[in-house]
């Protein structure tokens, strides 16, 4: 696991390494090396790829014309309407809306426009990808971009200075800027004292009503809606301005933190040390902890079927009912709603410890790389870059060819039928499913 004290920039261009392992074309599992860790979430890696979605298109966030339920993964349409969307570093999906970090560290966006969540000043609906505008009303296109998240109608954006950019929805505070307002342009989020911009910042997670940020010292803040004690900080206080979450049991502050999620209404920090800490709603399990409890500070996940604490996670991913986490050895738990067959265990059965994610051919999926948490579904890229997905299908968002719910991992399907090559990245929307593929496997 790298440390949270590199710089910026050294962090969030990691990549993982490509080894043979899994259920995928490689190796057998039993001779699988450890799996490196991952990067965060949206951050942009070494390598440009062109994007492929599938899914949910009724308000163009697949980026094409074509209207209703693709059940294939097909490319996005170019900026201005030209060829493909490609040379692009990282993607991340909202609920009805998509982003890219393109190679020149400039963010496009496309699909839903109502809350301003594409950004570009407008509450135009778009299914071709439009440039991002600079924040704070300066002129131009918002730049330097490092990593992107997004979820329901909100957009988040970390530059490679360390400031944070927020989007879209705001009436809980979630723009960070001290204000329940939602400009249609980008602004920046303030420090805790609301007097200058928030600085320091090396990952972000976005909910879309309450957002995280992970600093170079490890600690994490935390803002907007706190209905259910998701900003981590012991009240239920909504907050417009950062606070610090809490240390664990309400101890001081968390400290540590080498990763950080949110999903609907609680949030996740992976500890140095490999343990992870969740805090906020758990009406169906999703903080791990084998209750049904809601908390306001940051406590333990259990360990697998509830024996201990979880330990030697290298990477976790959060959705609204429902986390991953993955391991050092490259396998999968994953805990809370499993209506759908979001948990990938083979059951449909509700988990409020974590539970080992199931393989094709196996107890586990191996030789996992990568993983990613959508509404009532997840996906995996392998370290050969296959990309695998489970849970609900209903709209497409398996990427699979039916929309069949499939409660353990398995294969996506291209536009030509073809078995996608090699996967580089991906993004969970609510419905639809975002995909970046390498030149060579698109």
């Amino acid at each position: 696991m790298t440390v949270a004290h590199r710089p910026v920039a050294a962090l969030l261009a990691a990549s993982t390494a490509l080894a043979a392992a899994g259920c995928g074309r490689s190796a057998s599992p039993e001779a699988a090396p450890p799996v490196s860790p991952p990067p965060p979430a949206g951050s942009v890696g070494g390598d440009t790829g062109t994007v492929w979605t599938s899914g949910l298109n009724d308000h163009g966030q697949l980026g094409r014309d074509r209207e209703g339920i693709d059940l294939k993964l097909a490319p996005v349409t170019g900026v201005g309407g030209q060829g493909r969307l490609d040379r692009v570093r990282a993607v991340a999906g909202g609920g009805r809306h998509s982003l890219a970090v393109l190679d020149s560290g400039k963010v496009v966006a496309w699909g839903a426009n109502d809350r301003g969540q594409l950004g570009d000043g407008t509450h135009r609906d778009t299914r071709v990808p439009v440039p991002v505008r600079a924040p704070d009303g300066r002129p131009g296109e918002l730049a330097d971009v490092v990593a992107i998240s997004a979820n329901n109608d909100f957009s988040m954006a970390l530059r490679r200075d360390g400031t944070v950019v927020t989007w879209g929805e705001g009436s809980s505070g979630q723009r960070g800027t001290g204000k329940r307002t939602s400009p249609r342009v980008p602004t920046t989020v303030k420090a805790p004292n609301g007097r200058r911009p928030l600085t320091g910042v090396t990952a972000i997670s976005a909910d879309g009503h309450t957002e995280l940020v992970l600093r170079a010292n490890g600690q994490v803040l935390a803002w907007g809606a706190n209905d259910y004690g998701m900003v981590g900080d012991g009240t239920r206080r909504d907050r417009a301005l950062p606070v610090p979450v809490r240390g664990l049991d309400g101890a001081g502050r968390l400290n540590g933190v080498t990763r950080i999620a949110i999903g609907g209404q609680h949030g996740l920090a992976l500890l140095r040390d490999g343990r992870v800490a969740s805090w906020g709603h758990n009406d169906l399990g999703q903080l791990g902890d084998g209750s049904r409890r809601d908390r306001l500070v940051p406590a333990l996940v259990s360990g697998v079927d509830g024996r201990g604490a979880l330990g030697g996670v290298t990477g976790v991913s959060a959705a609204e009912k429902h986390n991953y986490a993955l391991r050092e050895d490259g396998t999968v738990v994953a805990w809370g709603n499993n209506t759908a067959g979001q948990l990938g265990d083979r059951t449909v059965k509700l988990r409020t410890s974590p539970v080992a994610v199931a393989g094709g051919h196996g107890p586990r999926l191996r030789g996992v790389a990568q993983v990613f948490a959508g509404e009532a579904y997840g996906a995996a890229i392998l370290t050969d870059g296959t990309p695998l997905t489970w849970g609900a299908g209903g709209s497409g968002q398996l990427g699979s060819g039916t929309r069949v719910p499939r409660s353990r991992p398995g294969t996506l399907v291209m536009a030509q039928g073809a078995a996608p090559d090699e996967a580089l990245s991906a993004g969970a929307g609510e419905r639809h499913l975002i995909v970046l593929m390498s030149p060579s496997g698109s």
